[in-house]
């Protein structure tokens, strides 16, 4: 290859592939140069109204193209139906169930119904690339190729697309699309629709065999013909008139009727005669009495030569009596019990019952005590001894409760209660520098607060205290606070160091209320400022003490 780079012609031998060309003989004076024809082939999705095509990627060999296609199901169909056709994970079905119903065309499709031939229906829109190519597939032309393109194939449920070819002038690509056709259905049935040479399609023949005939019909399945089914059984009216309808001969244009006789559980009806002027049907019927009765007993119904009948004596055996009456079964005679009251505790009972000297009950009133009034008459109702409402305020607003627990016992109000609770914090550093920004947090305090009350709410008062140990150089200064608020500054005015000179800061918080038998969790924000000349701090000391009130 040295000979390549000299002034002598190089003997090496560069040949063109496809989209390559090759110009030079690789002298110094003309050395090789290797091009391509075109850029990366451009590809591009075209839809027709009954498929959806997709292409990503840019056609460099890290990122093929990628063609997939989707087919396209009208939701609403220019009939105003229902779209038969159907989209599963399985790809796309059509079921003896939707067929039943009608057959029409929608967008892509074609549909004779004299002779129940369905054809795809390519758009006439301007610019439609898809046609019919020689092998009766959808054919679009795509652009010359130029550098190795990569091309893959993408499926869809309802859609199997393919790919073939190198991408070269001399070998194309060629992508192909195919229906998917669900060879199970979710209904169970058998598909209706075939894949033909020439298409999708679905014919009479395969629609036939969804029928069947019920009572009264008659259905060829080879024909696809449904005719009315008359009754083979004997003396059967019924006939196919000469308009082809349904013929029935009234009385006297027909067979002499036929009459019979029938039972029910309650009746047996029985024929006798020939049914002419001089033997006529004689139609009787006989009332059927049950032996056994659902109940279990005896039938009370006797039939006699003059009809049914039931006799008191029958009746009387059914009888029986029940509280406060008595019952004779020889003379049916019923009467009642005589009455006896008697007297319970806190009653009195006077009188015989009868109507001269009738019962009289009577209550004794009952005693009371601790509070209550009243013997419980209209006069005097039980009622609880209460005093005068002796405030300003409303009884009905500002008035507490009474109530009831679980042992009947009279209960009032929680009773308020107020609890203390406090803590405290010492922390000690190592001469740390204090902060010249004002209001810089260097602590936190926090203290967690109980409300000891379960029925009711807790307001609650904090008061908290912070103090601290400074290092002041002649000329320092340094402040101290809590949160935003900088309560105390101290500055050294002298010429010597103030050692662990302090500032203490208090204050108190509203904190605001804590749930019943909750918890509240307050964090105090210990802050320092303005520090100079080299203050320092080195303790810092705090208190939190929590009033809690519950009223």
């Amino acid at each position: 290859m040295a000979n390549c780079c000299g002034a002598a012609r190089c003997t090496c031998r560069v040949t063109a592939g496809p989209g390559i060309t090759v110009e030079g003989n690789g002298s110094a004076g003309a050395p090789y140069v290797i091009s391509g024809e075109n850029g990366l082939t451009a590809v591009e999705a075209t839809d027709t109204p009954t498929v959806d095509t997709t292409v990503t990627g840019t056609g460099g060999p890290g990122d093929p193209y990628v063609i997939s296609a989707a087919v396209i199901l009208d939701p609403t169909p220019p009939g105003g139906g229902s779209n038969l056709a159907h989209a599963g994970p399985d790809g796309v079905y059509v079921e003896c169930a939707d067929v039943r119903q009608c057959i029409s065309a929608g967008d892509g499709a074609e549909y004779d119904p004299g002779t129940g031939v369905v054809s795809a229906r390519l758009s006439g829109d301007a610019d439609n690339a898809a046609s019919f190519g020689t092998d009766g597939g959808i054919y679009a032309p795509t652009a010359a190729a130029a550098d190795p393109t990569v091309v893959q194939a993408a499926d869809t449920p309802t859609v199997d697309v393919t790919v073939s070819g190198t991408g070269t002038s001399a070998d194309p690509y060629e992508v192909s699309a195919a229906v998917i056709l669900d060879p199970a259905p979710p209904g169970g049935g058998s598909n209706l629709v075939h894949a033909g040479p020439d298409g999708v399609y679905v014919e009479c023949a395969d629609v036939r065999s969804c029928l069947s005939a019920g009572d009264g019909i008659a259905y060829d399945a080879g024909t696809g013909e449904i005719a009315a089914r008359p009754s083979t059984d004997p003396d059967n009216a019924l006939a196919f008139g000469t308009d082809g309808g349904l013929y029935a001969p009234t009385a006297g244009g027909g067979s002499p009727s036929v009459v019979e006789g029938g039972a029910t559980p309650t009746a047996t009806t029985s024929v006798t005669g020939t049914g002419a002027a001089a033997d006529p049907y004689v139609v009787t019927t006989d009332v059927v009495l049950d032996p056994t009765p659902p109940q279990g007993g005896t039938n009370l119904i006797g039939q006699g030569a003059e009809g049914l009948f039931i006799e008191c004596a029958d009746v009387r055996g059914c009888l029986t009596a029940g509280d406060g009456i008595t019952y004779d079964p020889a003379v049916g005679e019923i009467a009642a019990q005589p009455t006896v009251v008697e007297a319970g505790t806190g009653t009195t009972v006077t009188g015989t019952g009868t109507a001269a000297d009738p019962y009289e009950v009577s209550a004794t009133p009952p005693e009371t005590a601790c509070g209550l009034t009243g013997d419980g008459s209209t006069g005097a109702p039980l009622a609880a001894a209460v005093a005068a409402w002796p405030y300003a305020c409303d009884v009905d607003t500002a008035a507490g409760g009474v109530y009831c627990d679980s042992t009947g016992q009279l209960r009032a109000e929680p009773r308020g209660q107020i609890a203390f609770q406090q803590n405290q914090q010492t922390l000690d550093f190592a001469d740390v520098t204090v902060p010249a920004p004002q209001d810089t947090e260097v602590a936190t305090h926090s203290i967690d607060i109980v409300n000891p009350d379960a029925c009711r709410p807790a307001f609650v008062l904090l008061e908290a205290e912070a103090d601290a140990d400074f290092n002041l150089p002649a000329g320092a200064g340094a402040a101290l606070g809590m949160s935003t608020d900088e309560m105390s500054y101290l500055r050294n005015s002298g010429s010597t160091t103030i050692l662990d000179t302090h500032i203490q800061g208090t204050k108190v918080i509203n904190a605001g209320t804590i749930p019943p038998g909750g918890t509240l969790t307050y964090t105090l924000p210990i802050t320092m400022g303005r520090g100079s000349g080299g203050a320092t701090y080195n303790r810092v000391q705090s208190f939190v003490r929590a009033f809690v009130f519950v009223l």
